[in-house]
């Protein structure tokens, strides 16, 4: 990959979206629709259209923690609240659940979600902050849209596996350990199966949450308690830059166009930073 162009050294938060309950969970479809959780009470995805326009969306019958968007007018939802990973059609609003349990087994209570460009779904599942556990990443084979495959444990006993992202080359896996601080790497091969774990980088503070790479191979990640969005060059191991957003608890993020759009709970709010790069394709071909 080419070297990276130097990212500016400071970033202003500006305020997108209020009235969110617990900020988490962004992303956009490919009409500039954007799609959150938890907008005005738990459990409502909130959408906000092209012009700026926001409304209660969907109530999900659980409280949904992240999304993304599968390039067939469908949301991968991580339902954190319901222990499953679901999936709602856009056009119908009607919600198909995915999976509830591995090999007889509930969920301890998935976190976050994410896709490689075939169209698998990964997720975290570190279950509740009261309750520690091993924690474990999955993945469901998705050979169609419509249709779902083989649920694959990815990994176990991680400690509280969180944002997830699939690199750039769809080689590698990269988890935010959040009790540990960490960003963590897995090989992963066609199948799924996940091999060599390397801890990418360690923070000397709390902690890590939702994750994702922009188009030039940097990770960008959520720093809940710390108030601000980081940059990691994953290959040397190193800090890039820091943005402090406009409240603690920063949770996750997503891309549109050159902009990234950051959820702070703490601000109850979406933030947008004009950083002059663009996210890493992470939406599959539409199939």
């Amino acid at each position: 990959m080419a070297k990276a162009p130097e990212l500016p050294a400071t970033l202003k938060p500006y305020p997108v979206v209020a009235n969110i309950e617990f900020a988490e969970g962004p992303i956009f479809d490919e009409d500039g629709y954007l799609y959150f959780v938890n907008y005005g009470k738990r459990g409502m995805l909130g959408r906000m259209a092209p012009r700026g326009l926001v409304e209660s969306w969907i109530d999900t019958g659980g409280v949904v923690n992240g999304l993304k968007y599968d390039g067939n007018r469908g949301l991968i939802c991580a339902d954190h609240g319901a222990k499953r990973i679901t999936r709602i059609d856009i056009d119908r609003k009607l919600i198909e659940v995915l999976t509830d349990e591995f090999e007889g087994n509930p969920y301890l209570g998935p976190n976050d979600v994410c896709m490689d460009l075939k169209g698998n779904v990964y997720f975290s599942d570190p279950g509740a902050d009261s309750e520690p556990a091993p924690g474990a990443v999955y993945r469901i084979d998705m050979p169609e849209p419509d249709k779902t495959g083989a649920v694959k444990l990815v990994a176990e006993n991680l400690e509280y596996p969180n944002g997830l992202a699939v690199h750039p080359d769809q080689k590698q896996l990269f988890v935010c350990m959040s009790r540990l601080n960490s960003v963590v790497s897995f090989d992963i091969d066609d199948a799924g199966n996940a091999s060599n774990p390397q801890t990418v980088f360690e923070f000397p503070n709390p902690t890590v949450d939702g994750c994702q790479f922009d188009e030039h191979g940097r990770l960008w990640v959520a720093r809940w308690l710390n108030g601000t969005m980081d940059v990691i060059d994953v290959e040397a191991g190193k800090l890039v830059r820091s943005y402090p957003m406009r409240g603690d608890r920063v949770t996750n993020l997503c891309w549109w166009d050159d902009s990234v759009y950051v959820t702070v709970a703490g601000s109850h709010s979406i933030e947008r930073l004009d950083a002059g790069v663009r996210g890493a394709s992470i939406t599959p071909p539409k199939r």
